[in-house]
């Protein structure tokens, strides 16, 4: 069991070098945009990324997943044909979409969901611009993926957002072109990705398209494509709510603060790019389930760690010097309450996450879109109901709440499709000590210099707890040394 984890953990650093990379690159534009826009832009970008991330859903038909199950490394003919169906699809449904967008741009722009000013419309057209490569080059990265070109992968996410980037410091920086250059700059990323993979899908496609492929693919995809555009609900939609209950400007702080959590969400990203290549390939396995039942214990105690050094530590992070002064303008400070749930919210969705594996392996996954479903509902409703009273407190609770009922619907359907005995006492106790060591930690009165040296004190305090409470193992730290030194 330990080897498969470390496979599991090995292939999660495969990943996880290039996505960590690449999403911190891409968060230091949070303190660049905080020093040289201001909240209302801010705002008005998260609200069009958030519009970008739920249209992308629409723009594939599920195509990527079923891809990726209809793929064969056995049959070149096969997969040539897989992929022909799935790029033709989603050209062609891109196509349209980004069409009507561009027809629909003026209303779309002045909707109360967006509020833009009178440059919406060609923010808008020129905005569809960036889902439509983005879904262009999805067969391609998905076929790397299949073929376990790892490092090919990480280098092209890579080229994307190094452009990404530096185009946001020309025209945002430089060029002072505000919410307009942040756009240019996603165009001409995603643009130039599509440019480079031409080759590689020119030689893939064939001329023939084949009808019966297609449907198949359809069937299986399709299904896939209520759960997705409701876990993107559940990740974006409260941008586009609160536009509508408060402000551009309110809507900038919490988008800025709500980013402050990114190791967390690293963290969980990385795992789940690993994560369903591991239990595909070990579903099999006679101690498959007690396997996974341990994977999820090891990824509550690497949690513990992640919330307690960047909820300790993100309210002296901020202070240091950054582009253009602070690293966050002290403006958006008084946001940072926000943090710890944001890192909670995102735990649970690991949590659903690894629910998720057992529909995949017993091929039942027409039930996970009630739980992303239930959980987009519930997001929604708590977004209305707490945003008017706790403001971004309460749209931060209210994703929370959305990844709690995912994961506690997931877990109730588990144990009809694919039971796994989770050893939730362990659990509760990884649990348990990371809370007690972060308010033990707010309560400890004086001044910065003791709260500092008490905030580096937890994390043995937190591991001297783990072993005290043998919620962990000392074979768990060997295991742990042995994966830091490979």
């Amino acid at each position: 069991m330990q080897s498969k984890i470390r496979s599991l953990a090995s292939d999660t650093l495969v990943y996880g070098v290039s996505t960590v990379i690449g999403r911190f690159m891409t968060f230091m534009l949070t303190p660049l945009y905080s020093n040289y826009m201001t909240a209302s832009e801010i705002g008005a970008i998260a609200g069009i990324y958030s519009v970008i991330a739920l249209v992308n859903v629409a723009y594939s038909l599920g195509m990527e997943p079923a891809f990726m199950r209809f793929w064969t490394k056995t049959d070149e003919l096969q997969t040539r044909r897989v992929f022909t169906v799935a790029y033709v699809s989603i050209l062609c449904l891109g196509l349209v979409t980004s069409g009507l967008t561009i027809l629909f741009a003026e209303p779309i722009a002045h909707s109360k969901w967006l509020q833009l000013d009178v440059d919406g419309a060609r923010i808008i057209a020129l905005a569809s611009l960036i889902p439509l490569f983005d879904s262009l080059v999805l067969i391609p990265f998905a076929q790397l993926r299949m073929q376990r070109k790892a490092k090919r992968f990480a280098i092209m996410r890579l080229l994307t957002i190094v452009i990404h980037v530096a185009l946001n410091i020309v025209f945002v920086v430089m060029w002072r072109m505000g919410i307009e250059g942040v756009i240019w700059a996603g165009i001409i990323s995603s643009g130039t990705t599509f440019l480079v993979f031409i080759p590689d899908i020119k030689r893939t496609l064939t001329r023939f398209f084949d009808k019966q492929v297609f449907t198949e693919m359809l069937r299986f995809g399709l299904p896939t494509v209520p759960s997705s555009f409701s876990s993107v609900m559940v990740a974006v939609v409260d941008r586009p709510i609160m536009l509508l209950l408060t402000s551009q400007a309110m809507v900038g702080m919490y988008q800025t603060n709500f980013r402050l959590a990114i190791p967390m969400m690293l963290f969980v990203q990385v795992f789940e790019y690993a994560w369903r290549p591991f239990y595909l390939h070990h579903r099999d396995d006679p101690d498959a389930k007690q396997t996974f039942a341990r994977v999820l214990t090891l990824f509550t105690v690497a949690c513990g760690f992640v919330f307690l050094i960047t909820a300790l530590f993100m309210p002296y992070v901020v202070q240091l010097p950054g582009i253009g002064g602070r690293f966050i303008n002290p403006d958006y400070w008084s946001g940072l309450v926000i943090v710890p749930i944001v890192l909670v919210a995102y735990y649970l969705n690991g949590i659903a996450i690894n629910f998720a594996a057992g529909f995949n392996i017993s091929k039942n996954t027409l039930r996970l879109p009630i739980a992303t479903g239930i959980a987009a509902a519930i997001n929604v409703i708590a977004t209305f109901a707490l945003v008017p009273s706790m403001s971004i407190t309460g749209a931060a609770w209210a994703k929370v709440a959305a990844y709690a009922a995912s994961a506690v619907v997931l877990l109730l359907m588990l144990k009809h499709v694919y039971p796994i005995r989770y050893d939730w006492k362990r659990i509760s106790t990884i649990v348990l000590c990371a809370a007690a060591v972060y308010v033990g930690v707010l309560l400890v009165p004086g001044d910065m210099g003791i709260q500092i040296a008490a905030r580096i004190l937890a994390i043995p305090v937190f591991l001297g707890l783990l072993l005290l409470t043998r919620a962990i193992g000392m074979s768990t730290l060997l295991t742990l040394r042995g994966l830091v030194q490979r």
